[in-house]
């Protein structure tokens, strides 16, 4: 396996993953999207809320909230799997608290940088998410409960907000067969083809997405759309709590874990049944 990287920000990245197969790279998206863990606002502990929003929708916006955090400095259990017995702990839970109110003629509105974290380093990825207004008179006081989660158990702990993959393309032109109308540049709205001189060349390759319009559109042969199946070209965003190269390195350590569970579950299941023959 090898892998090319072709662009990397700090919320996101692409690259080439050679010499593997479709079932690899989707397994990579599958456990990078369910099991890779993220640290989540869970519960919300209302004090006082005289804000127009109900206690619910105040929660709920919460824990929509993503939170930047480096998963190898922060040393946290699961909380089912807590010594605390799920009861949340420091060695589990992470607390964020907000207390703002206002006098008789002000009005304001509570960001995510009212998030107070107890734990250096936790801390919203924006500072202006807006979470209530609060009129004249109103106040908004409550704790909140970070915690690990899964998204294969709610959607909010899914580290990622996209992420795929598509087969390798490899579009080439046919000097004998193009006559060089440009109906293919102008048919791709993704720029795969440039007018380079006098002639149509095949300018950003990995542009295409094997859709085969300009085949409808040029003449027979001009142009063919091949792929290689032991490549695909790999991409996601992250929601910004954790970096992609992290992610990407979870997930992989994440799927060799579970092979190896798989492993081991499959010779004891074969030993018991020598055992029984």
């Amino acid at each position: 396996m090898d892998i090319e990287l072709i662009e990397l920000f700090p919320n996101s990245i692409k690259f080439i993953l050679s010499d593997v197969s479709l079932a690899f790279a989707n397994a990579i998206r599958r456990t990078g999207l369910a099991e890779v863990s993220s640290l989540v606002i869970e519960d919300v502990y209302v004090l006082k809320n005289t804000s127009p929003l109900f206690d619910e929708f105040i929660a709920h916006r919460l824990g929509l909230v993503p939170l930047k955090y480096d998963i190898n400095d922060l040393d946290l259990n699961f909380r089912d799997e807590c010594d605390c017995g799920g009861i949340g702990c420091n060695m589990c839970t992470v607390t964020l608290t907000i207390s703002k109110e206002t006098d008789n003629q002000t009005t304001t509105v509570v960001y995510s940088s009212d998030l107070i974290s107890s734990t250096e380093g936790v801390e919203p990825i924006s500072s202006t998410i807006p979470i209530v207004k609060l009129g004249p008179n109103q106040a908004l006081e409550l704790e909140c409960m970070a915690q690990l989660g899964q998204g294969k158990e709610h959607a909010k702990w899914q580290p990622v907000s996209a992420m795929g993959y598509q087969i390798f393309p490899i579009p080439k032109i046919s000097k004998d067969k193009c006559t060089n109308c440009l109906i293919c540049i102008e048919a791709c709205y993704r720029g795969v083809f440039q007018k380079v001189g006098d002639n149509v060349q095949v300018a950003n390759p990995l542009n295409c997405t094997l859709c085969g319009y300009c085949l409808d559109l040029c003449e027979p042969g001009a142009i063919t759309i091949n792929n290689d199946p032991t490549k695909v070209i790999f991409s996601f965003e992250t929601n910004g709590g954790m970096n992609p190269a992290t992610v990407l390195t979870k997930a992989g350590e994440l799927l060799i874990s579970n092979i190896d569970e798989f492993k081991k579950t499959l010779e004891s299941t074969l030993i018991d049944k020598e055992k029984e023959s």
